[in-house]
């Protein structure tokens, strides 16, 4: 870290011209990516302390929330900064730094810190290109596509784990609050991050359709096969967050979005937008030989929880997918049946990296809410596009699927709210 700041030191007494030197030209990139590198790697090392009581672990967290404090300061400080674009990762590193605190203050934080990386993004698009040379412009539009696609990526999903979190934990941690004012500040959180989300996609296409992606991170890549969808997930499932509160909004008063005459009309727009962005999970993920790559388990996750969510909230869509790893990925109407086959899918045992047998996942966001604003808007939206009420009692029959069932008297809130008893309250 010394190293680091030396250095982005001495480069700040250089003389300031329109274009750094000749020396630091070559330079600046390499150290926007160790500046990414650095502050990535503290951040997967940083756990959740909330639980911990061992001092040496709660020591070593906090020394890498500090590491990543004093990198992103560095890459603020650095001169030519649209030069050495990937050091905007700091701030981003600084940004889920922040959301991994799971605290109202860390969230806005959080937010404070995306809003900083994506108005700095903008100021590099608009400075001069590092010279006339048509390969150096193309590597320059390169890296300012990667990092906006990690970017906005990260602001996406900071948008839906605010929304998650107070929806999933209501009753626990606000259920004396105004559900109007969360609920309102909710859905306007998550409609930056859909837009952020989809110019995330957006940069995707640009990256596949020029240079295209690259097998590894290097020091001159980021954009790998999955790039797509990453960022088709996160933007799914900041529409559909969008559409349960959609009902909410409407009785709340609230004007219908863009130029919509009514908040059907929303509706139906949000469920388009929901569909393009999951058009690119749907995108075979193919490396530089044109082979095709098997999502990792986590993906897997990600798309069956992105469309049990579409299915509780849009009732007889019809979604195909061209994956193969679950039977019921076949059945494209997102029906009864295919909603009991993802969440028998979901409870199913199976064995962790710890050889420990556990249910395969929980639901978090949707499955897992507790708020009563929100379960009333979701059961509104269900009839709005053309379904039954119905989601009190499935989330009542398949509680195990929710996210923070293991707390004491999770049970017991869950079903005050609901208004009904639960079915099942253990894993399977």
């Amino acid at each position: 870290m010394r190293s680091i700041e030396a250095d982005v030191e001495e480069y700040g007494r250089e003389e300031r011209t329109q274009l750094p030197p000749r020396h630091l030209a070559a330079r600046l990139p390499l150290m926007g990516w160790l500046i990414y590198e650095a502050t990535w790697s503290a951040l997967t090392q940083i756990s959740d302390g909330r639980r911990e009581d061992d001092a040496e672990v709660l020591a070593a967290i906090k020394a890498r929330y500090e590491l990543i404090a004093r990198t992103k300061n560095a890459a603020l400080m650095l001169p030519w900064p649209e030069h050495a674009s990937r050091a905007l990762g700091a701030l981003r590193a600084q940004a889920l730094a922040e959301s991994k605190r799971d605290t109202e203050d860390g969230y806005l934080r959080a937010q404070m810190e995306h809003q900083q990386a994506r108005n700095r993004h903008g100021e590099y698009m608009t400075y001069p290109r590092r010279s006339p040379d048509a390969v150096d412009r193309t590597e320059f539009s390169l890296a300012l596509d990667e990092i906006l696609l990690q970017l906005n990526l990260a602001e996406a999903g900071t948008a839906c784990r605010v929304a998650e979190r107070v929806i999933g934990h209501w009753a626990e941690e606000y259920g004396s609050a105004d559900q109007t004012e969360y609920a309102q500040r909710m859905f306007d959180q998550l409609t930056n991050g859909v837009d952020v989300g989809e110019q995330a996609l957006a940069a995707a296409d640009r990256i596949a359709n020029g240079p295209g992606f690259a097998d590894e991170v290097s020091e001159t890549r980021l954009a790998l096969p999955t790039s797509f969808i990453n960022p088709g997930i996160m933007t799914a499932r900041a529409v559909l967050l969008m559409l349960a509160l959609s009902a909410n909004m409407d009785e709340l008063g609230r004007l219908p979005l863009a130029n919509d005459e009514s908040w059907d009309d929303t509706r139906r727009r949000l469920c388009e937008r929901f569909k393009n962005a999951y058009d690119y999970v749907e995108r075979p993920i193919v490396n530089s030989k044109g082979e095709r790559i098997e999502p990792r388990d986590t993906l897997k996750l990600a798309i069956v929880q992105t469309r049990l969510s579409a299915a509780l909230l849009m009732p007889g869509l019809r979604l195909p997918s061209s994956w193969t790893f679950a039977p019921f990925l076949a059945h494209e109407l997102l029906d009864d049946e295919a909603v009991e086959a993802m969440c028998a899918w979901m409870t199913e045992r199976v064995t962790d990296a710890r050889g420990r047998r556990k249910q395969r996942s929980v639901h978090r966001g949707i499955g897992s809410a507790v708020m009563p604003s929100f379960i009333d808007s979701v059961e509104a939206c269900r009839v709005a596009m053309g379904g039954s009420a119905g989601f009190r009692d499935w989330r009542a029959r398949w509680y195990v699927l929710d996210a923070y069932a293991h707390e004491n008297g999770r049970a017991e809130r869950v079903s005050a709210v609901l208004g009904i008893p639960l079915t099942r309250q253990r894993p399977i």
